[in-house]
């Protein structure tokens, strides 16, 4: 089955909204996230394919659009325990283009604001026109990771 262009959106358009908000992202909101990609070759797995150690390339950064959700604290026999979580939208056509060449995985490790966060999923669920050829944005959902289990940097003693 051949996907149809819509009829009333032309691809001058698309690029007309990809661009205003690639200046939106970059240049006025100015939020930024530090990634880290596990490093395959550098991460030994066993027989099932998982692996207690996962080592981590170098950290590059990217634009986007953050969305902080308040710290959840539960409590339980053994004490509290704060967990948060935050939403990132990268603009689609920022991540493919370009030297980054980016698509953010489960799995990843993501520096923002003084804390590291792993990413939980992303998903595409912004199409232009709701047309599934013009995708226009990623959301990748993260919880906060403890730095006991990053080898990421020195741990505080």
């Amino acid at each position: 089955m051949s996907r149809t262009s819509p009829f009333f959106l032309p691809q001058k358009e698309i690029d007309i909204i990809d661009s205003m908000n690639e200046e939106l992202i970059d240049e006025i909101v100015g939020q930024s996230v530090d990634i880290y990609k596990v490093s395959i070759d550098n991460t030994e797995e066993n027989v099932y394919g998982e692996s207690t150690t996962k080592y981590y390339e170098v950290g590059f950064r990217v634009n986007c659009l953050i969305l902080f959700n308040e710290p959840i604290i539960e409590q339980d026999e053994f004490g509290a325990d704060v967990n948060s979580s935050i939403e990132m939208y990268f603009q689609r056509n920022n991540l493919s283009s370009g030297s980054l060449n980016f698509y953010p995985e489960m799995g990843d490790i993501v520096d923002w604001n003084d804390f590291y966060w792993e990413i939980n999923g992303t998903t595409e669920p912004q199409l232009i026109a709701g047309h599934p050829g013009y995708k226009h944005n990623i959301k990748a959902t993260a919880h906060r990771a403890r730095l006991s289990s990053l080898q990421i940097e020195e741990r505080p003693r």
